[in-house]
C-alpha cells in the first residue's frame, strides 16, 4: 500500500451525466487517478458494484483506450454481472496528462497497474474481488504487471485474452499461421491473388531475426488476413468502436497520442518475451484465444498454458474468432468469464 497516501483521485466535472457519488450500486463513473510521479490516468467505471467484484480492463495497442471496450454485448453483460473498470493506459486514450516520455515503459505500466488496483481497494473497499483482464497489449502489460510488482496479492485471478506476452513468438507463430491456413485457403481458391502475397512475405522471412519493420507488417497482415476468412463469425458483440458520445476527449488526439505511446514502447517489446517467466504467475488464470488469431496467435495460449506457476488454470480456444472473441463470440466469452470469475471471487 506504499504509494495509497499519495495518490489524488478527483472526479470530471465537465461532463454533467458523470458522477463520483459513492452511494449508487449501478456505477457509472469516471474520474482521474493521480500516481506517485504525477501522471493522470483515466478510469471509467461501469456496472454493478453492489457485486463487490470488478474486472480491471487492460485495453489493446499499444495507442488503444478502455473507451473501445465498453460497448457491445459482451460488456453489457459482463456489466449486468459486476463492475467492469476500463483504464486509459499512461499515454493513452484520455491519460494524456502529466506523464514524461521517458516513463514509457513495461515497468511503468505494471507499477501503474499495480497502483489502480490499490486504489479500487481504498476507493470501493478492502474486501471488494479484483480480476484483471488484458486482451492484445493488455496481456503485455498486465503479464508485466503479474511478473514485476505484488499485485498477485491483491487481485482474485488474472484473464488473458490473446494476449501479446511474447513478441518473438508472436512473429514465429504469425509466419506458421499465415502458411498454413494461406495454403489452405489458395488450395479452395478463396481471395487467392492476397493469400499467395501474405505467403510470399512469410515464407521470406527470417523468424529468428524479424526487424521492427517486419513486426509492423506482420502485424498488418494479420489484420487483413483475418478479414479474409469465412471461417470466422461476423461480430455477434457489437463492441470496439469509439465512444464519441461519452469520451472526454477528442478522438483525433487520442490516435496522435497513442502513436507516440507505440513509438517510445516498440523497441523494448519487440523483443520482449515473458513465456518462460510464467511460471511465477500463481494466481487462478483464464486463456481467452482465437483459434484464427494471426495477430496475437494461440499457440501463445498453449505455451501460456504450459509455463503457469498455477494448476487454476484453464486455456479456451474459440473456433470462431480471431483476435477479439468478445466481439465474434461474445454469448461464451461471457460464459465462460463469469464461469472463471465466480469460482475465484
Amino acid at each position: 500500500m506504499k504509494f495509497i497516501n499519495k495518490l489524488v483521485v478527483f472526479c470530471l466535472s465537465a461532463i454533467s451525466l458523470l458522477s463520483c457519488s459513492k452511494e449508487t450500486t449501478d456505477t457509472y463513473e469516471r474520474f482521474y487517478f493521480r500516481t506517485d510521479d504525477g501522471a493522470d490516468l483515466a478510469i471509467q467505471v461501469d456496472g454493478n458494484r453492489n457485486s463487490d467484484v470488478f474486472i480491471l480492463l487492460l485495453h489493446g495497442g499499444p495507442g488503444g483506450s478502455g473507451e473501445e471496450y465498453n460497448t457491445g454485448e459482451y460488456a453489457e453483460r459482463l456489466e449486468e454481472k459486476y463492475a467492469m473498470v476500463y483504464l486509459d493506459q499512461r499515454g493513452q486514450g484520455a491519460s494524456q496528462g502529466n506523464y514524461n516520455t521517458e516513463d514509457i515503459t513495461l515497468k511503468q505500466f505494471g507499477d501503474d497497474i499495480y497502483d489502480v488496483t490499490l486504489l479500487l481497494k481504498q476507493k470501493y473497499g478492502q474486501n471488494i474481488s479484483v480480476f484483471v483482464m488484458g486482451h492484445s497489449w493488455g496481456g503485455t502489460t498486465g503479464t508485466a504487471a503479474l511478473l514485476q510488482t505484488d499485485i498477485q496479492n491483491e487481485v482474485k485471478g488474472w484473464i488473458e485474452v490473446d494476449g501479446a506476452h511474447d513478441i518473438p513468438l508472436i512473429n514465429k507463430e504469425a509466419a506458421k499461421l499465415f502458411i498454413e491456413v494461406g495454403n489452405g485457403e489458395i488450395a479452395a481458391g478463396r481471395n487467392t491473388e492476397k493469400w499467395q502475397e501474405i505467403v510470399d512475405f512469410a515464407s521470406s522471412l527470417d523468424t529468428n531475426n524479424i526487424t521492427e519493420d517486419q513486426g509492423g507488417q506482420i502485424n498488418s497482415y494479420g489484420f487483413e488476413a483475418e478479414g479474409l476468412l469465412e471461417q470466422i463469425v461476423s461480430g455477434e458483440g457489437g463492441g470496439s468502436a469509439f465512444n464519441f458520445t461519452t469520451s472526454p476527449i477528442f478522438n483525433l488526439s487520442v490516435y496522435l497520442s497513442g502513436k507516440i505511446t507505440a513509438g517510445e514502447i516498440t523497441p523494448e517489446t519487440e523483443q520482449y518475451s515473458m513465456t518462460t517467466q510464467m511460471n511465477n504467475i500463481r494466481i487462478p488464470t483464464l486463456l481467452l484465444w482465437g483459434k484464427y488469431d494471426f495477430v496475437v496467435p494461440p499457440e501463445l495460449g498453449r505455451t501460456a498454458f504450459d509455463n503457469l506457476g498455477t494448476q487454476d488454470k484453464e486455456l479456451v480456444i474459440f473456433d470462431f474468432s480471431g483476435h477479439s472473441p468478445m466481439d465474434t463470440e461474445a454469448g461464451k466469452f461471457v460464459s465462460e468469464v463469469i464461469e472463471f470469475v465466480d469460482t475465484y471471487k
